[in-house]
């Protein structure tokens, strides 16, 4: 009986004892990322993981568990912290949980194929998870702009086979360049992925619909802005390319009183127009169609389109057409309005394409004046008297044109003189030359002045005034030296006839502005909530309007019109000074919380003058061991990069030889970034 009871015994003890160690290994589970996948961009980065905990006894107080991460292929070779917590540590009976929340991936995870695992710190032994199943994390900036061959289909024609390469640029949201061959890419066609490519740019040989992408595995479809536009690459058969009447039925033939509208085949809101007309470009018509005037409409007509930077039709693709007039027009009408002075009289004239025989009338008003047979196209009439001047022709062509053309008389009740500066002068010239740019008669009617023609100049006199006192010039123009500043001139004419003498012009006040006029910033440096003062010297004699530099050109601050501008933005500033002689601009001028910073240029004009050809940098970055200089290509590939600048650029070390018109430049000071901007390249 006692040995049944000691057995009993010590398979209790032993059942203790076992159930005691089971207690005391404690063991975590596979770690669980509470979201199908962890796509995070620069606005959402946070995520939870949670792992069972198996009962056991308590750990030490200040034992943490870690996540860590595997690289992208899932191993664990050199893992990397993702979080960490402190316990739970205490002893249980029963499951418990660890939790990472509010944790970010890094920035660089781009994988399917990430593994989490969890490590003790201070447990004896040390507890290592289970690993998770594959998890995707993937980051992405979701702060750039891709540009497909900068958003322009591909259009060919006049070509059997072709390569083109398609390149893709990046720039942020502050249009700065973001190197594209820093992410991997995926290449479709037609929607189909094209197996192999993966570089930011592409070789395409067959038509068709192109992307691209950055490959964001699970993550793919979370995103908005990971994939470039789509490019169209296409052929024109150049043999669809012609001129048509855009009536169907009709040929090139028209009556003058007819719409007359011609079209091209090819109709694309992509696509640029040009029509000509007797080798003539048409100023303005530069749609897919072009209606016709009145008057004046026959002749040959040809038609350029640019369908796109590898494809222009031109006369050797697209046939001219020739249009012919059936009717008859006035190819030169009278003026519109005349001045009548006194004595004098006016032969109205007007020519005309319209058959020999054709009949004319001419009116006064009302009132027939006379009529007659058409010779030699041309027919006139001796005007006296103020009023209503009309001819009427009927023309004898196969249209039965009516054509007619009109203008009134007046007699002037006054004059209005005038005055100018010749076209572009320079401000720092020697001399300079003012003429009289118009005179002009006024009439009864209110608001309705009438230039003089030149013949009619020839019945008045002239003379030039200088702070009124008479120069002793009697011509329309007079020289003035740029050292007489603050002279008023003036020009006086008198009618021959003496009904009208001494009519003034305008004031014209010489003042050029004087070179080496300097913006003045107080203070030097834009404080957080202060503001900048920029002046330059006051003249009543000017008008001011100040320029700010907005993605490499001058735009003017509407209403910013004085000699000083209050800035509270940094930027680039400029001001035009005009003065009644000339205008110059000046800057600029650079607004920063940094100070006054030197100028770097935006624009240079690499044509062999020795004048900005090449990229010029301030002294302080020129020649300095600490600054590096790197220039990319506008697909994003870098052009330049070195330290030590010479100020050689893109003469001596241009990949492009400078051939690009825009390019993107980033300058570092001991690896940080100092300055960046855009080069825009003018030939």
């Amino acid at each position: 009986m006692r040995n049944k009871l000691n057995l009993i015994l010590l398979i209790c003890t032993l059942s203790f004892i076992h159930c005691s160690e089971l207690l005391a290994q404690r063991t975590i589970g596979a770690p669980e990322l509470q979201d199908f996948a962890a796509c995070a961009d620069l606005s959402f980065n946070s995520f939870t993981v949670i792992a069972p905990l198996s009962p056991g006894d308590a750990l030490p107080s200040d034992n943490e568990f870690v996540l860590e991460l595997s690289d992208p292929d899932g191993n664990f070779d050199n893992p990397q912290e993702l979080a960490r917590v402190t316990g739970p540590n205490n002893g249980t009976a029963s499951e418990q949980e660890i939790r990472f929340e509010d944790f970010a991936i890094p920035q660089d995870a781009n994988s399917d194929t990430y593994r989490f695992r969890i490590v003790s710190t201070t447990a004896d032994p040390t507890i290592t998870s289970a690993l998770s199943d594959d998890t995707a994390l993937h980051f992405f900036r979701n702060d750039l702009d891709l540009f497909l061959n900068e958003r322009q289909d591909v259009v060919l024609c006049n070509v059997s086979s072709f390569t083109k390469t398609l390149t893709i640029r990046l720039e942020d949201l502050d249009d700065n360049p973001v190197p594209a061959d820093t992410f991997e890419w995926e290449w479709f066609k037609d929607g189909a992925l094209i197996v192999g490519e993966s570089s930011p740019s592409l070789v395409v040989t067959e038509v068709g619909t192109y992307f691209a992408r950055i490959p964001l595995g699970n993550c793919q479809n979370f995103f908005t802005f990971e994939e470039t536009n789509r490019v169209d690459v296409s052929l024109i058969d150049v043999s669809t390319a012609f001129i048509e009447n855009a009536d169907p039925m009709g040929d090139f033939a028209f009556c003058p009183n007819e719409t007359k509208v011609l079209q091209s085949s090819l109709i694309d809101p992509r696509y640029t127009y040009q029509w000509f007309k007797d080798d003539e470009p048409i100023e303005g018509e530069v749609g897919p169609t072009i209606t016709l005037p009145d008057n004046e409409f026959a002749g040959v007509y040809g038609l350029n389109i640019n369908v796109s930077e590898d494809c222009s039709l031109d006369q050797n693709n697209i046939a001219s057409v020739t249009v012919i007039n059936e009717g008859s027009s006035i190819t030169q009408p009278l003026p519109e309005n005349l001045i009548l002075l006194p004595t004098q009289t006016i032969d109205l004239e007007i020519m005309t394409d319209a058959p020999d025989g054709s009949t004319f009338r001419w009116f006064v008003e009302t009132s027939p004046q006379t009529q007659g047979v058409l010779t030699g196209g041309t027919t006139s009439f001796e005007a006296a008297f103020v009023g209503r001047y009309r001819v009427e022709i009927d023309a004898l062509d196969p249209c039965n044109s009516f054509l007619f053309s009109e203008t009134e008389l007046f007699a002037p009740t006054g004059f209005e003189i005038v005055i100018g500066p010749q076209e572009d002068i320079s401000c720092d010239a020697e001399t300079f030359t003012i003429e009289l740019k118009e005179m002009l008669g006024l009439t009864t009617t209110v608001g309705l002045s009438v230039p003089l023609t030149e013949e009619q100049l020839d019945f008045f006199t002239f003379e030039w005034r200088r702070n009124g006192i008479p120069t002793g010039d009697t011509e329309t123009s007079i020289t003035v030296s740029s050292s007489e500043i603050g002279d008023i001139y003036r020009l006086f004419a008198t009618l021959r006839t003496g009904e009208f003498q001494n009519i003034p012009s305008n004031e014209l006040v010489s003042a050029p502005i004087p070179p080496g006029t300097e913006i003045v910033a107080d203070p030097l440096v834009l404080t957080e909530g202060e503001t900048v003062t920029l002046s330059v010297p006051s003249d009543p004699g000017y008008t001011y309007q100040w320029l700010r530099e907005v993605d490499g050109e001058q735009v003017e601050i509407e209403g910013e019109t004085n000699n000083t501008l209050i800035v509270s933005e940094e930027g680039t500033y400029f001001v035009r000074i005009s003065s009644a002689i000339c205008e110059d601009i000046f800057g600029p001028i650079s607004v920063s919380s940094q100070g006054l910073t030197e100028i770097i240029p935006n624009i240079i004009t690499p044509n062999g003058d020795n004048i900005n050809d090449n990229w010029f940098l301030p002294d302080s970055l020129v020649n300095q061991q600490d600054v590096e200089v790197t220039i990319y290509s506008r697909s994003g590939t870098v052009d330049f990069s070195g330290v030590a600048y010479q100020n050689n650029w893109p003469f001596e070390n241009s990949k492009s030889a400078g051939q690009e018109p825009i390019y993107y430049y980033i300058i570092t000071k001991n690896n940080s970034v100092i300055r960046k901007g855009s080069i825009t390249v003018m030939r």
